[in-house]
């Protein structure tokens, strides 16, 4: 396994250190084993990001023989035998309720190896946004609540993370689990935040070149299923875009996926051109240029025209290479919706769309829907659809063009219970 009496010292240390706290630490036995990564790695369904290491078999033993009732758990980010420093993140667990205590970073000396300093740098830049963030629902911070995490990354386009598995991911959903005990609205001794053991099940690849974009990549087609496998009340999907910051969303799974939070953040000290400042342009046009009113005490659905009615074979075709930039547009909108107290819930069931035979000898500009007739959208708790088409192809361009800057897109509300146009607007940056 690679460890040494460096690592029996490190360890000693700690135990020491909650010694001298007051707290009873138990020797540990021969009965706790690591988890097997077949349960968690290589799955079909694939399983979401970081889930825990421990045997969840051997959890119960913990609690019930050895009578500890929580766990402590480190992750060494950097050591360096020459320079006697250390970085390490700790996170201590409720085994019973399977909820994070607390949780932090801690450095001892200052020498710091290039590779940790990323993974630092990444904890700390994702930290530095969570705990500042001030306005997150005072209801996601109940005793009731069990909140869980999830990287979505790109898994909303392809179903497939683009950035692999990596200790600095680990770094930064570290550094979001910190942010979240740290701020302010955060009760100590009323922890929310659950460690993932199992039920984060995801949607099979192949699905996303068939359904509406941006489905939420959770595989089940009921929030009632997540809730039962997962015990997760709610669900804070985040999405980090290196060099430019982190998008979170906060969704309850008690009320059909409705979208509690949703906001993206730039890097504390550092300014957006990109992906951020589009998102936030998209979000105060939508609030000035769409009739709001149409949406109040509705439930929505945001739905990408894009090319799909026109021309939907080059749309399944470019479809797979859509990008962070793609992502953002669509939740600025779900951004705008959240600060205007609209209605809004994630895409669960796989919605599909037309293919493109489907078009053949029919009429132009056809809704992408894959329906008989628009009743069938109220199976999916749909009053109203927000159609959008967003007329720059970023996927098709660098993040150094002048025009991955720039927004134009066209926007029409539709009532479904009668088909009609209720409003058409844009929302641009280019005046």
């Amino acid at each position: 396994m690679g460890l040494d009496k460096w690592d029996m010292a490190l360890e000693t240390g700690f135990i020491d250190g909650l010694l001298d706290k007051g707290l009873t630490v138990a020797e540990k036995l021969d009965h706790v084993n690591p988890r097997d990564p077949s349960e968690y790695i290589g799955t079909s369904p694939q399983d979401g990001f970081y889930m825990h290491g421990i045997n969840l078999e051997d959890l119960d033993f913990i609690r019930s023989d050895i009578k500890a009732p929580t766990l402590l758990t480190y992750q060494i980010l950097d050591f360096s035998k020459t320079g006697l420093s250390v970085v390490a993140y700790l996170r201590m667990v409720d085994i019973k309720a399977m909820k994070v205590l607390t949780s932090g970073m801690i450095q001892v000396g200052e020498s710091v190896s290039f590779p940790a300093e990323k993974e630092i740098n990444a904890f700390n830049d994702a930290y530095d946004i969570v705990k500042n963030i001030g306005d997150l629902p005072t209801s996601v911070f109940g005793k009731d609540v069990t909140l869980g995490l999830l990287n979505s990354d790109i898994l909303n386009i392809t179903g497939a993370y683009k950035n692999a598995p990596s200790k600095k991911a680990m770094a930064i959903e570290n550094g979001i689990i910190t942010g979240l005990i740290h701020n302010q609205k955060y009760k100590d001794n009323e922890p929310v935040i659950m460690e993932k053991t199992a039920g984060f099940k995801l949607k099979y690849p192949p699905v996303y070149n068939s359904i509406v974009f941006n489905t939420s990549p959770i595989l089940y087609e009921e929030w009632s299923e997540f809730l039962a496998e997962t015990n997760c009340s709610v669900l804070m999907m985040y999405r980090y875009i290196p060099d430019n910051g982190l998008y979170l969303k906060l969704i309850d799974t008690k009320s059909n996926g409705r979208i509690l939070y949703s906001r993206a953040f730039v890097f504390n000290g550092r300014t957006d051109e990109g992906i951020i400042e589009n998102h936030n342009i998209v979000a105060e046009q939508f609030k000035a240029n769409v009739n709001i009113g149409l949406l109040k005490d509705k439930k929505i659905l945001i739905l990408d025209g894009d090319k799909q009615a026109v021309e939907s074979q080059t749309y399944f075709q470019t479809q797979p290479s859509f990008n962070e930039m793609n992502l953002s547009i669509e939740e600025g909108m779900m951004t705008a919706l959240v600060d205007e107290k609209v209605s809004i819930y994630e895409k669960l069931k796989t919605l599909y769309l037309k293919r493109p035979w489907m078009y053949n000898e029919k009429i132009f500009n056809l809704n992408p829907l894959y329906l008989d007739d628009w009743s069938q959208l109220k199976e999916f708790g749909v009053e109203t659809l927000v159609v959008y088409n967003n007329l720059i192809p970023y996927e098709q361009l660098s993040s150094t063009s002048p025009d991955y800057k720039k927004v134009a897109i066209g926007v029409r509300i539709i009532d479904i219970n009668t088909g009609d146009i209720l409003d058409v607007s844009e929302l641009t940056n280019l005046n």
